[in-house]
């Protein structure tokens, strides 16, 4: 396999096209426009003067190899009489590589040099990738120790440094850096105090063991302390608050939440430190699972109550037992004359006052609409009735074409007041008009329009039955014209 020097020297002759063993002038201008026409001539005079570094206007293979490497050296060669032992540097250079790897990757190389705050002093960060790429085997991603100890040389060289001051350098490396994110304080994580349950005899969270490993005895020695805390205040007789309290609590002398939040309410104690939300809260608090509490919980409730409002337990006292129970709120109805006025009522209605109001609308009716002395003879309504009835009667739907026929509508008795009088003579049970029912339904007309029951019999005489109406059509010449007919029509 051909060494790097070997490589270099082949690309060298291939830009000395004279074979003269130098590089002039033209040789790299030429090449170098013909990868890229814009190169510009000064651009590669700048470029071949840092090239000929003997000024003797050629260049050798010894300046080119000087010119790729960034130092006069022979055969590619970056080391000095300074280096020593590389063993400490390989151990180095083996953290760094992935899971025990004996090949280092880019970003492994990148982070080595940033670990070691090896950047600065000629170092950049574009030189990180360009020292890699220099140093690692074409066509692979990875760098041996070997292709590391090169890219050390170039790193010394960057930072005009000696190999042997690099070599101490990495040495030194405490090997990769971890950085991870750090957790916020949480109380009820950091602090073993606040630790109930299971937790509190766990060892994996660090709590040391004080004799009392069962959250049970932590959680009653905090009930009992804040119990202390509550009854130390002034209280007075609790006589008169169970007074109050057994009349929200009614017959089971227990309360639920609503009926505590009612007692806050009526007894005025929201406010002043005290919201709703906190009366569940306390409800909750004392009666733990239960729906209910009694008495006894009640006072505890108060206690709890006087702590939110910053006051003495005998002032919350004080405020409930003014309380003579709950203050009933209701709507009032709005007058109603069918309701309130007890003169209106009708049929069952009227049981409890027996006034016989609807019996004498009744007999008022019956009389309105009875026979009287100036009838004329039925016979000529009957006929007309036949008319229009037939044999099966008359139904609601003939009853008021039997109206209009015989001109009985008016402004005192219009169509829905044919529908009323036919709905109050027809049996109940039936839905047709006959005869009898006929002549009673002539009589309620002749009430409707305030006239005698024989002036309706007139009207009604003078009727000839059933008015029949039917569309005419309009004049057609070609049919109605008879002398335009042609053909088999003109003997029709």
């Amino acid at each position: 396999m051909a060494t790097k020097e070997e490589k270099l020297r082949a690309k060298f002759k291939e830009l000395d096209s004279d074979g003269n063993g130098t590089l002039d002038f033209e040789e790299l201008r030429d090449l170098l426009q013909k990868g890229n026409p814009n190169f510009k001539s000064n651009e590669v005079r700048k470029l071949y003067n840092k090239c000929d570094t003997n000024h003797d206007g050629k260049i050798d293979f010894d300046e080119f190899l000087a010119y790729v490497y960034g130092q006069d050296v022979k055969h590619g060669n970056l080391q000095d009489d300074t280096e020593k032992d590389w063993g400490p540097c390989q151990d180095v250079f083996l953290s760094f590589c992935h899971h025990g790897a004996q090949e280092m990757e880019g970003k492994e190389w990148a982070k080595f040099v940033k670990d070691n705050h090896l950047l600065g002093k000629g170092f950049v960060k574009t030189d990180i990738d360009l020292i890699f790429s220099k140093v690692v085997t074409k066509g692979k991603r990875k760098i041996d120790f070997e292709a590391f100890k090169q890219a050390i040389r170039h790193v010394a060289l960057k930072k005009h440094m000696t190999n042997g001051e690099m070599q101490d350098k990495v040495s030194s490396c405490h090997g990769p850096e971890l950085h991870g994110t750090k957790q916020d304080a949480v109380r009820f994580y950091d602090d073993k105090t606040t630790f109930t349950g299971a937790a509190c005899a766990n060892e994996n969270f660090g709590v040391e063991d004080d004799g009392h490993r069962s959250g049970d005895a932590r959680h009653a020695k905090q009930q009992a302390e804040a119990k202390a805390k509550l009854e130390g205040g002034k209280e007075m007789d609790w006589g008169a608050v169970e007074k109050s309290f057994n009349a929200f609590a009614g017959p089971g002398a227990e309360v639920d939440g609503k009926e505590l939040l009612k007692l806050c309410e009526d007894c005025k104690l929201l406010g002043g430190g005290l919201t709703k939300q906190d009366v569940d809260i306390v409800f909750s608090g004392v009666a733990r699972k239960a729906k209910k509490v009694g008495f006894e919980l009640f006072k505890d409730i108060v206690r709890k109550i006087a702590d939110k409002k910053k006051k003495e337990v005998q002032d919350i006292q004080e405020m409930i037992a003014k309380s003579d129970g709950p203050v009933i709120h209701a709507t009032q109805a709005q007058y109603s004359r069918f309701h309130d006025d007890k003169t209106t009522y009708t049929g069952s209605h009227t049981e409890d006052h027996h006034d016989g109001r609807h019996e004498k609308l009744a007999e008022a009716h019956k009389a309105a609409t009875a026979a009287d002395d100036g009838e004329r003879p039925w016979e000529p309504v009957k006929e007309v009735y036949a008319k229009f009835a037939g044999t099966d009667g008359l139904d609601s739907r003939e009853f008021m074409k039997f109206c209009k026929d015989a001109n009985l509508i008016c402004k005192d008795f219009n169509a829905q007041c044919v529908d009323i009088v036919f709905s109050s003579v027809v049996p109940k049970g039936q839905r047709r008009l006959y005869e009898d029912a006929f002549i009673q339904a002539i009589r309620e007309i002749a009430v409707k329009k305030g006239v005698p029951t024989h002036k309706v019999q007139g009207a009604v005489a003078s009727c000839d039955g059933p008015v029949l109406k039917g569309t005419e059509t309009q004049y057609n010449r070609f049919h109605d014209d008879k002398t335009t007919y042609t053909g088999m029509h003109t003997d029709k």
